[in-house]
C-alpha cells in the first residue's frame, strides 16, 4: 500500500509526512500541478492533499483532480464529500439545508430585482458575505435597506474582489494589535501592506449574486468545534474582535476543556456522519432562543491552533483528557483503513 501526498510546508501535509516517516508508512510525494500527475499516482492507493483556498492554483486544480482520482477508485483526502463545498458558503447553505442541519437562516439571490425587493421587505441588520473568504474577510454587517441596496447594485454591476489582500492584512494587523496591545507587533504586521499583491492568490471578481445571513446578536464569542473521523471532537472558544461582531480571525482563543453542552457535541457529530466527512470544523453561535446554529463548515483548518487542546470527546461523548498532539495522524490512519476496506 502506498499513499500519495502533496508536499506542502504548511498545514496537514507536514504532519502527515512526519507521521508516515515515524511509523514507516509507505508514501510518495506528488506534484499535483504536473501534467503527469495521474501517472505519478498509478501505483498509489490514495491521495492526500491539504488544499489552500487562497491559492489560485489550488482553486483551479483541486476539485477537478480530487474528483477524477476518486472516480478512479482511489481513496482521497479530502474526499468529494469534504471538498466540493470547501470555502463555498453558498454551497454549504444548500447542503446544510438539505440535511436539515441548524444553519443560520441564509438567503441567496441571483436576480438583482428579486434581491432589491427582498431587501425592502426584510428586517435589518443582516450579515453580507461573499461565497469564499478566510478569517472573516468578505464579511460585513449591513444595518439598513439603503446599505443593502448599495451592496446589491455593486454585486450586479462591477462585483467584489474575491480576496482583498491589503484589506485582509490590515484587518489582521489591527486584530493582533488589539489582542497584544503592542505597537511593535502592529508595525511588524504592517510589513505585508508594503509588499506587492501576490498574483498566486485568488483575486478574481465575485458578482451577479448576493448572500446574506441573519445577524445573531448577543454573541460575544463563537465555538470552533472540529470532528475527525466522525468519532473525535475538540475545539476552541473564540472571542470576538474588540468592537466587532466577528470572532473568526480575532486571535483571542481558549481551549475547550470538557465544558461544552453534550447536545452541541451530539449535533456536530451527527452532522459529520450525515455528510460522511472525516474532517469537519464548525463555526457555531447561538440564536435568540440560545440554540446552537451553524455559521459555516470547512474540512481544512489550522494545525498548530489545536494540537495543545487538553483533550477530546470520543464518539460516546466521553472526555479523554490529555494534550491531543498530532491529530493529523488520525487522518492518515483513516485513509489506511479506507484503503484496506476497498481491497
Amino acid at each position: 500500500m502506498k499513499i500519495g501526498i502533496q508536499s506542502n510546508p504548511r498545514g496537514f501535509a507536514k504532519k502527515w509526512i512526519e507521521y508516515c516517516d515515524n511509523q514507516n508508512i509507505n508514501y510518495q510525494l506528488i506534484d499535483v500541478y504536473s501534467n503527469n500527475v495521474i501517472e505519478q499516482l498509478k501505483d498509489c492507493d490514495a491521495l492526500m492533499w491539504h488544499t489552500n483556498h487562497l491559492s489560485k492554483k489550488d482553486y483551479q486544480v483541486a476539485k477537478r483532480l480530487l474528483t477524477a482520482v476518486e472516480h478512479a477508485g482511489k481513496v482521497c483526502f479530502p474526499s468529494i464529500k469534504e471538498n466540493w463545498h470547501y470555502d463555498d458558503k453558498v454551497g454549504q447553505k444548500y447542503l446544510l439545508e438539505a440535511i436539515d442541519a441548524p444553519l443560520i437562516p441564509s438567503y441567496v439571490f441571483y436576480d438583482k430585482q428579486e434581491a432589491l425587493e427582498w431587501a425592502a421587505n426584510t428586517k435589518w441588520p443582516k450579515v453580507f458575505k461573499l461565497t469564499g473568504g478566510a478569517g472573516s474577510s468578505n464579511v460585513k454587517l449591513i444595518h439598513s435597506e439603503n446599505e443593502a441596496k448599495k451592496i446589491i447594485r455593486t454585486s450586479f454591476r462591477k462585483g467584489f474582489i474575491a480576496f482583498d489582500q491589503k484589506k485582509y492584512f490590515l484587518e489582521e494587523s489591527l486584530a493582533r494589535y488589539r489582542q497584544h496591545k503592542s505597537l511593535w507587533r502592529l508595525l511588524k504586521s504592517f510589513r505585508h501592506l508594503l509588499k506587492p499583491l501576490n498574483k498566486d492568490w485568488v483575486n478574481h471578481i465575485e458578482k451577479d449574486y448576493v448572500y446574506f445571513q441573519e445577524f445573531m446578536p448577543n454573541n460575544d464569542y463563537d465555538l470552533r468545534l472540529v470532528v475527525v473521523n466522525q468519532e473525535r471532537i475538540f475545539g476552541l472558544k473564540r472571542s470576538n474582535r474588540e468592537g466587532d461582531f466577528k470572532a473568526s480571525g480575532s486571535g483571542n482563543m481558549d481551549f475547550l476543556n470538557n465544558d461544552v453542552d453534550t447536545s452541541i457535541l451530539q449535533l456536530v457529530l451527527n452532522v459529520a456522519k450525515k455528510l460522511k466527512m472525516n474532517s469537519v470544523a464548525y463555526d457555531i453561535v447561538f440564536d435568540k432562543n440560545d440554540k446552537p446554529v451553524i455559521i459555516e463548515i470547512t474540512y481544512a483548518y489550522s494545525t498548530s491552533a489545536y494540537e495543545k487542546c487538553p483533550g477530546y470527546w470520543d464518539e460516546n461523548l466521553n472526555w479523554i483528557k490529555g494534550q491531543i498532539g498530532n491529530y493529523s495522524s488520525w487522518m492518515v490512519d483513516k485513509v489506511i483503513e479506507q484503503v484496506k476496506n476497498k481491497k
